[in-house]
């Protein structure tokens, strides 16, 4: 007789959803990573621009000139808040997705220890069974024998 967990099914939903959970964290983390690399692409535009600005004052420059490097730094510094508060939310979420992930891989741990604990029950009724029948045979054997050593 084969081994058959009465709980398999369950077990493969329990190891598909680790796996798409799994498959959420790296999404989530790809996000984090391309949210961050571009507020660094930001902080490194603002830092040029502080840099050119300092150019210009040096070297004299016109009101509209100054004006427009104004708006352009602006317009980087607000878009270097919103990145950062995107970056602040994708980490949140990258944390959140792990949680789920961890509590997915806990429940399928908890089947998978079931069903090794189910496969050792399985395995040492197996060997009992064979034990049995082993005792059995040798006893059997052993009772024939005897009788033909009684006669002589």
């Amino acid at each position: 007789m084969a081994f058959a967990f009465t709980l398999q099914g369950l077990l493969r939903v329990r190891e598909s959803f680790e796996r798409r959970e799994a498959q959420e964290v790296a999404v989530a983390t790809a996000e984090v990573r391309r949210l961050s690399a571009l507020l660094s692409a930001i902080r490194e535009r603002l830092a040029c621009a502080a840099d050119e600005m300092a150019q210009l004052l040096r070297r004299g420059t016109t009101g509209a000139e100054l004006q427009l490097r104004h708006l352009e730094k602006m317009m980087l510094e607000r878009r270097q808040r919103d990145l950062a508060e995107s970056v602040a939310a994708a980490v949140t979420e990258l944390r959140n997705q792990q949680e789920r992930w961890r509590l997915a891989r806990q429940k399928r741990k908890i089947l998978d220890q079931l069903r090794h604990q189910q496969l050792m029950d399985f395995l040492l009724t197996q060997r009992r069974r064979e034990q049995q029948q082993l005792d059995d045979a040798f006893l059997l054997r052993r009772s024939q024998e005897t009788p033909a050593e009684n006669i002589a």
